[in-house]
C-alpha cells in the first residue's frame, strides 16, 4: 500500500466511527504500525481532515470532506436538497414556491400542476426577479409587488408588526398584487447561501400572514438541515 492508499484508509475507517478512535484503535483497525499511522494522522491533521479532540486525544473527521463535495456538486446539490421539500409544500396549495441563489444569479421555481405533479423552471442571469432580489438588493425591487420581509427568526411571530411592504399597491394599470415572502437557507458553516419562499398573486395577504410565512420558515430550516447545518436548538440536544 502506498502513503495515500494509508491515508484513505485511515478517513475510510473514521467516517465509520463518530465518536473517534485513538491512536491504537485506529492502527488496529487498518493493521497499521502505530508510528506510520500518528505520521499519516499528522499529515492529515496539517491540511484539515482530520481533528484531535483535546481531552480524549481520540481523532475523527472534520467537514472538509464535505466542503470539498458540496464545491464539486456547487448550486445543483442545494437544488437537489430544496427540491423534494419544495415540492410537497406546493402541492398543498395554489401559491408557487421559489429557491433564490443570489450568488449564482438564479432561480427555480416549482408550482403544483395536479394532485400529484409540480413543474419546475430555473431561470439564470444576474439579476433576479423582484420578489426574490428585494431580499438582496432594493434597487432591484418594483413597484408591482407589496411584499413581505421576513429578516429574522423573531418576526414569525407578530407577522404583522413587522411588516414591510416595498411600493405602492398597484390598481391604475389593473395588476394584481404579488404578495410574497422568504427566509434565509444556511449550510453547514452557517453561512447563508439561499433563500427559500412562497408568493401569489391575489387581493388578499391574508395567506402569506399567516401559515406561509411560517411555512417559509419551516422549509428553510428542513432544506438548511440537509445541507448540514444545525440550529442552536439542536446543537443544544446534541452537547
Amino acid at each position: 500500500m502506498t502513503s495515500i492508499d494509508k491515508a484513505l484508509e485511515i478517513c475510510e475507517v473514521l467516517s465509520g466511527s463518530p465518536r473517534g478512535l485513538s491512536l491504537s484503535e485506529l492502527a488496529r483497525a487498518v493493521r497499521q504500525p502505530p508510528p506510520t499511522v500518528h505520521r499519516l494522522l499528522g499529515l492529515l491533521k496539517r491540511r484539515g481532515y482530520v481533528r484531535q479532540d483535546e481531552e480524549t486525544q481520540r481523532y475523527g473527521l472534520t467537514l472538509k470532506m464535505l466542503d470539498l463535495s458540496f464545491r464539486a456538486l456547487g448550486r445543483s446539490e442545494l437544488r437537489l436538497h430544496a427540491y423534494p421539500i419544495l415540492r410537497s409544500y406546493v402541492l398543498k396549495t395554489a401559491y408557487r414556491g421559489f429557491i433564490a441563489i443570489p450568488a449564482a444569479g438564479e432561480v427555480t421555481y416549482l408550482w403544483s400542476t395536479g394532485p400529484d405533479e409540480v413543474a419546475m423552471h430555473t431561470s439564470y442571469g444576474k439579476e433576479m426577479p423582484g420578489h426574490c432580489a428585494i431580499y438582496f438588493s432594493p434597487r432591484q425591487a418594483t413597484r408591482r409587488l407589496s411584499c413581505l420581509r421576513l429578516a429574522t427568526p423573531a418576526d414569525v411571530v407578530g407577522a404583522e408588526a413587522s411588516l414591510v411592504r416595498l411600493g405602492p399597491t398597484p390598481s391604475a394599470d389593473g395588476l394584481q398584487r404579488l404578495f410574497c415572502t422568504c427566509a434565509p437557507v444556511r449550510d453547514y458553516t452557517g453561512q447563508e447561501v439561499a433563500r427559500v419562499g412562497v408568493f401569489g398573486h391575489g387581493a388578499d395577504d391574508g395567506p402569506i400572514l399567516t401559515e406561509h410565512h411560517r411555512g417559509a420558515w419551516d422549509l428553510a430550516r428542513r432544506i438548511s438541515m440537509r445541507l448540514g447545518h444545525l440550529p442552536p436548538s439542536a446543537l443544544e440536544s446534541t452537547a
